[in-house]
């Protein structure tokens, strides 16, 4: 399934309920196969080597119709205007020549790629440093970033041409740096439009962030990391987490009409526990491992309510799950994100296997 930009989008059809909800001038997906909306079906595929033979093809078995990757720019702290680029990376989908192969393999597939551009913050840990927080109270250090980041986002929108990527996210989660300089993001925007022919989003946070952006009308979807709470308790049932995505859908939905640009959720992803519902975003922690037990069926519960929820809804453009590992010998830690082996797994499969023909070329 191939991505539209908004110049592409023209030359395309929709369903009637999306053209009431929004202007024609909306940039959809190839929404129209067969008369029934067409998903992203991505992946957030995590290679730190080369991956096995068999690795895509088993996603392309899933359903997967793009492979995302993620890139990192590196900064010691959010108040210091000093941005590393590593394009040959140690860890191998984040590198360049990584990206190159890959995005060959995924093509001889069928399937697309999509790159996704980070900011990692290297004493975050240590000090509770968030890069939504990064930003500068000087000008000149503002400048200087913008200069760097520009910089960055520029490889890899002449990356994402070179290897045929259908999508570049421009950002991903840096909600000061979004709400206080609109017109960086606005000449960063035009300026990959120069060089990339593809689509473009913007991955901003559930909580505090997606609602407030004033660019979404120059991308061509609106990019939600989704990790949304949807209830207090642990180990809710599906009725209660169908409530909990209720305000939810209605704001999306809203925003969505306002600016006319579906809703792409650029992550989305649940971990084994039973505070999974309640806390969606809490990073695994090591800690946890022989005192916390793990709650397979819930992830599980979680992934089938999501898609319940959202995945036919016209304004919704599909979902990137976090994560898929390709070296799965690595996973120290069994209470992770990822639904590999377990039963979100077949959830998934089922979900993102439906349709398939609609979804081919």
């Amino acid at each position: 399934m191939k991505i539209f930009s908004l110049s592409q989008f023209f030359r395309l059809g929709f369903p009637v309920l999306f053209l009431i909800l929004a202007a024609p001038s909306c940039p959809q997906g190839d929404l129209t196969r067969g008369g029934e909306p067409a998903r992203i079906r991505s992946v957030t595929l995590d290679a730190r080597s080369p991956p096995g033979a068999a690795m895509l093809p088993r996603l392309k078995t899933l359903g997967v119709t793009h492979i995302t990757l993620i890139q990192f720019g590196f900064q010691s702290r959010i108040d210091v205007p000093e941005l590393r680029m590593r394009t040959e990376a140690d860890w191998y989908s984040e590198s360049d020549r990584g990206i190159r192969s890959l995005a060959r393999q995924a093509d001889s597939l069928g399937m697309g790629v999509i790159l996704k551009p980070h900011i990692w913050i290297s004493r975050y840990n240590a000090e509770g440093q968030s890069r939504a927080d990064l930003g500068f109270d000087a000008e000149p250090d503002w400048e200087a970033w913008q200069d760097q980041y520009r910089t960055l986002v520029l490889h890899y929108a002449r990356l994402a041409e070179e290897t045929g990527a259908d999508m570049l996210v421009v950002g991903t989660e840096l909600a000061r740096a979004a709400r206080e300089r609109p017109e960086f993001w606005r000449g960063l925007i035009a300026d990959v439009r120069g060089i990339y022919g593809g689509a473009l989003t913007y991955a901003a946070n559930w909580w505090g962030e997606y609602e407030d952006i004033a660019f979404w009308e120059d991308l061509d979807y609106i990019g939600v990391q989704a990790y949304f709470e949807l209830c207090e308790d642990d180990a809710p049932a599906k009725a209660v987490l169908h409530k909990g995505w209720e305000p939810h859908k209605a704001a999306m939905q809203e925003l969505s009409r306002k600016t006319r640009r579906p809703i792409l959720f650029t992550e989305i992803g649940y971990r084994n526990v039973p505070s999974a519902a309640r806390e969606p975003w809490r990073w695994p922690n090591r800690s946890e491992v022989g005192t916390v037990e793990p709650d397979d069926a819930l992830q599980a519960r979680l992934y089938e309510v999501f898609f319940e929820s959202l995945w036919s809804e016209p304004w919704f453009a599909g979902a990137i799950l976090w994560k898929w590992r390709a070296d799965t010998s690595r996973r120290r830690n069994h209470l992770d994100f990822s639904p590999q082996g377990k039963l979100a797994e077949s959830v998934i499969e089922d979900w993102f296997t439906r349709g398939t023909a609609d979804r081919e070329e």
